[in-house]
């Protein structure tokens, strides 16, 4: 495996590799960063929705993903807190709401991936209307069913603008719509007050 970015990485230009690098800095803080994205995934005449809110601050995290498909909207809300992982489950007969002392998360289908220049063997890059736009190519795993993947990123404070990427006839593309830097730890507790009727579940 570290043949293989060894040998990525050496294909990839090094100007790439600069702003990726920029990048990926910029879209991590220690004071706590939060951004929201846009998902929409197409193939043929079906197409789905999805809206992100993801925050992180170490290892604190807080996520809400709303997703509409075939007229239906289904929103689910997940967390650490520090302590506790929290999870909300939303259905027609109330929220019920589930902490499970410790670390328990699943990595989020939230989570902007940005280390593309480690899949890819090949890369190019243009500047233009205030973004980098870079296309990677030639996946370094042959399973890789995604063959190529694009990601505009801008060149004022290097931080994420879209992600489109496709496989097997479908493309997805992420948009980051709102960016927010500095987050108390009191914003990862889950706000009981809100959920005055949810069935509460403690494991």
């Amino acid at each position: 495996m570290m043949l293989c970015s060894a040998i990525a990485s050496a294909q990839i230009p090094t100007g790439v590799t600069h702003v990726i690098n920029r990048c990926r800095a910029a879209m991590t803080n220690t004071t706590g960063l939060e951004y929201e994205m846009d998902m929409k995934a197409g193939m043929g005449p079906i197409s789905m929705k999805m809206h992100f809110i993801v925050a992180d601050k170490g290892n604190l995290n807080r996520t809400s993903v709303t997703t509409k498909m075939l007229g239906i909207e289904v929103v689910s809300e997940s967390g650490f807190d520090g302590t506790d992982t929290w999870d909300i489950k939303h259905s027609t007969n109330g929220d019920t709401i589930t902490f499970t002392h410790g670390d328990k998360r699943k990595k989020s289908e939230g989570n902007l991936t940005l280390d593309l220049d480690k899949k890819y063997k090949k890369a190019k890059m243009k500047h233009k209307d205030g973004y980098y736009e870079i296309s990677f190519s030639d996946p370094i795993e042959k399973d890789n069913e995604v063959k190529n993947a694009t990601v505009k990123i801008s060149d004022k404070n290097y931080v994420v603008r879209e992600i489109c990427s496709g496989a097997r006839g479908a493309k997805v593309t992420m948009t980051v719509t709102k960016i927010r830097v500095g987050l108390n730890d009191s914003y990862f507790k889950l706000d009981l007050s809100k959920y005055p009727n949810a069935v509460i579940i403690k494991k």
